[in-house]
């Protein structure tokens, strides 16, 4: 089991520095910095509706032809990398590697692509310099518009191209068109246009491991002394004098008067005495002249009866 795991770990770590070491292409901008801008002659008659595609169907034609050729580079690793530019075969493409001289992409203009504006010609090649080169769309429209113009500045000037550039440049899709470059019109586009785009191979290399070196402590600032606050000197307070308070003498109490209603109540007390015995020689009196009337009455009325 542990050789297992070491054989497979020291396949990887080998093939991180095939993968690092593996070129790539990227656009050569020394050569398309120097395009003049140009101006082209373009089909402005109306397009039948079966003719007709939208702008994204258009950089799709691009697209699939950056795609193949760039597989065909880093996974085939192809001497010569082609697309046929299927389903449709309205545009090809080939990579020619840089010798002596420089490399370059061509793109050669199908006769049956009916390419008739410059705007949609640019989305083509946009499309592809997407896929090929690995851009945002943005960078690969700005790219692809230099390329035509720095491919019209040179329209058909194989001396330049010779001079500049591998000979298989010059060569490829010689069987279809003998001309180089684009032409200002759209008439001499499909079937006469072979557009180069030059471009150099960055190869990435691993640095050398190095063994990691301590860093070295940071000085340690002594600790300042924090200032003291400075403290005043304030006044002794003056010792207080007590002061001596002579005690008020005492109220004497004021003498309680009796309310005068108890001295009244001998006098009362008295004159309840003497109530009494003629309350009750009153009532006896009373008493005895209604027995009087009684008997009377009682008397009278026997006599009647008699």
């Amino acid at each position: 089991m542990k050789k297992h795991l070491c054989s497979l770990l020291l396949a990887l770590l080998c093939s991180g520095f095939i993968f690092a070491e593996d070129p790539s292409a990227s656009v050569d901008m020394d050569f398309l910095s120097k395009a003049k801008k140009e101006t082209y002659i373009e089909d402005n008659s109306a397009v039948a509706w079966k003719n007709y595609n939208s702008g994204k169907q258009i950089r799709d034609m691009g697209r699939r032809l950056g795609a193949e050729v760039r597989y065909q580079a880093e996974v085939n690793k192809a001497e010569f990398p082609f697309s046929s530019g299927y389903p449709d075969y309205k545009y090809k493409a080939a990579r020619v590697y840089p010798s002596s001289k420089a490399g370059a992409d061509v793109i050669y203009i199908g006769k049956s692509a009916r390419v008739g504006t410059f705007k949609n010609l640019n989305r083509v090649l946009s499309g592809y310099i997407e896929r090929a080169y690995g851009v945002s769309m943005a960078q690969a429209d700005q790219i692809a518009m230099k390329v035509c113009y720095w491919n019209t500045n040179h329209y058909n000037d194989k001396a330049y191209f010779k001079a500049n550039f591998n000979h298989r440049v010059v060569e490829v899709f010689e069987n279809r068109t003998k001309t180089l470059g684009l032409a200002r019109s759209y008439k001499y586009w499909p079937g006469n246009a072979r557009i180069v785009i030059p471009f150099t191979i960055v190869k990435e290399i691993v640095p050398e491991a190095a063994e990691p070196v301590a860093p070295e402590p940071e000085p340690v600032p002594e600790p300042v002394p924090e200032p003291q606050p400075v403290v005043e000197s304030q006044p002794e307070p003056e010792p207080i004098q007590p002061v001596y308070v002579e005690p008020e003498a005492e109220a004497e109490p004021e003498p309680v008067t009796k309310p005068a209603v108890k001295e009244a109540e001998p006098a009362a007390k008295k004159a309840g005495l003497f109530a009494s015995p003629l309350i009750f020689i009153i009532g006896g009196a009373v008493l005895l002249l209604i027995i009087i009337i009684i008997v009377i009455i009682i008397v009278n009325k026997k006599k009647q009866e008699d």
